[in-house]
């Protein structure tokens, strides 16, 4: 757990600067987490919202109107997205706001 906690703490607050650059976090999702979020977000140059793609991301189930703006079929969550979450629900939507905004620096050539 204290491992879980300290990877979302670093997603959330990690930021770094190199050469007089801000770096964001890494992030150390399992896949299916970093699926999810690439999944909704793509959506975003359709015209989804960040709050949307968070609703989407985090939503048991299928939102409400989704079949009528939506360019993508839903994707249901998978187990391994809950056990990511579990109970540390604040963190883990901290995290990806993050995540969906700034990207994953760990994709990046350091």
């Amino acid at each position: 757990m204290t491992d879980k906690l300290n990877d979302m703490m670093t997603g959330i607050y990690g930021f770094s600067v190199r050469d007089n650059k801000v770096v964001p976090p890494k992030h150390h999702f399992p896949k299916a987490v970093a699926e999810r979020a690439d999944y909704f977000w793509e959506m975003a140059e359709d015209g989804l919202t960040l709050m949307g793609a968070m609703e989407c991301i985090f939503a048991d189930d299928k939102p409400e109107g989704y079949d009528f703006w939506a360019t993508k079929e839903w994707l249901p969550k998978t187990e391994e997205f809950d056990d990511w979450v579990g109970h540390l629900l604040s963190l883990a939507q901290s995290e990806m706001v993050v995540y969906l905004l700034f990207g994953n620096s760990g994709d990046q050539n350091e």
